[in-house]
């Protein structure tokens, strides 16, 4: 925080190292069971009190000086914008209108499968309590990020706790916080196209011939106690539906691993990929060998 009435945050990026997901169920929704951990690399939020109209200012940024393009268009209205959504949420919430001037330097594309759009809400509702000393618990906030999604729930417990990782289950709403037991060096690979949250799941339902299917909290709860995590224990429902949905994630995430020799996962419903690293050095030489290769975007960073 910078002074009374402006503050800065940053908001993570999540990646699911583990996700089982259920058969719908009678309303359609699908309950899940998830691993998921923040990391250091995300968006930067500032929010400054004002005396007039709120205002909003997104603008996506370059990863590197040398990519010929930021990393996404805002293409949506701000009515959609789900940051947008918790500040009306909020002023529901405590009944009265709480004012502020939002900038956004993202970094996290839409339709990445990185909870961007989720982590920026997290960080809106978190930051409207601090701004405003609203002295809101963090379940308080967890249950008004509810009404905004299953991953908003868990972006304020990472945000509002520093959680490293938590085991997510339901339909989102119950977090347990887990310390992971080592500190993950990873590379994240933004290829030139998002996955439609929408359509995965229609394709997961398609390709289901288990109408009974549980999500397997056990096999999350494994994953979650190992240590060391190897680069292929990462697991996902949700990978084979999303290259369903687009063919060429299935071609690239098979190329790259056949150059690499080293399994590449993908986070949620895509269509960011991943792979885990034995340090920091190995994955910034992996990032800058995927960047070169295959001229694709890529970062390398680590779970907080």
């Amino acid at each position: 925080m910078t002074d009374s009435k402006t503050i800065k945050l940053h908001c993570p990026a999540k990646v699911n190292l583990a996700l089982s997901v259920r058969a719908p169920q009678s309303n359609g929704m699908h309950p899940i069971a998830s691993l998921m951990c923040s990391l250091t690399f995300g968006d930067v939020m500032t929010l400054a009190k004002t005396d007039g109209e709120s205002q909003f200012d997104i603008q996506f940024n370059k990863l590197h000086p040398d990519d010929d393009s930021a990393m996404g268009v805002v293409d949506w209205p701000i009515e959609k914008d789900l940051a947008y959504r918790a500040l009306l949420v909020m002023q529901q919430s405590v009944g009265r209108s709480l004012p502020i001037t939002a900038t956004f330097t993202k970094f996290i594309p839409a339709g990445a499968g990185l909870a961007g759009g989720s982590g920026n809400a997290a960080g809106m509702l978190i930051g409207l309590n601090q701004l405003y000393d609203l002295s809101l618990s963090t379940q308080t906030l967890a249950d008004l990020a509810a009404e905004l999604g299953s991953d908003v729930i868990f972006m304020v417990y990472a945000m509002a706790e520093q959680l490293s990782g938590a085991i997510v289950s339901g339909l989102g709403e119950t977090v347990t916080p887990i310390k992971l037991k080592q500190t993950l060096d990873m590379v994240l690979i933004f290829p030139p196209f998002g996955c439609p949250t929408g359509a995965v799941y229609r394709a997961f339902d398609q390709q289901l011939n288990n109408p009974t299917k549980q999500a397997d909290l056990s096999l999350v709860q494994q994953l979650a106690n190992k240590q060391p995590l190897n680069p292929a224990d990462p697991f996902n429902d949700l990978a084979h539906p999303a290259c369903l949905v687009q063919p060429d994630l299935a071609s690239l995430q098979k190329q790259i691993a056949d150059a690499l020799n080293q399994p590449v996962h993908i986070t949620g419903s895509g269509s960011t990929m991943y792979l885990i690293c034995k340090d920091t050095a190995h994955a910034n030489d992996l990032a800058k060998q995927i960047r070169d290769q295959f001229q694709l975007k890529t970062v390398a960073t680590q779970t907080i």
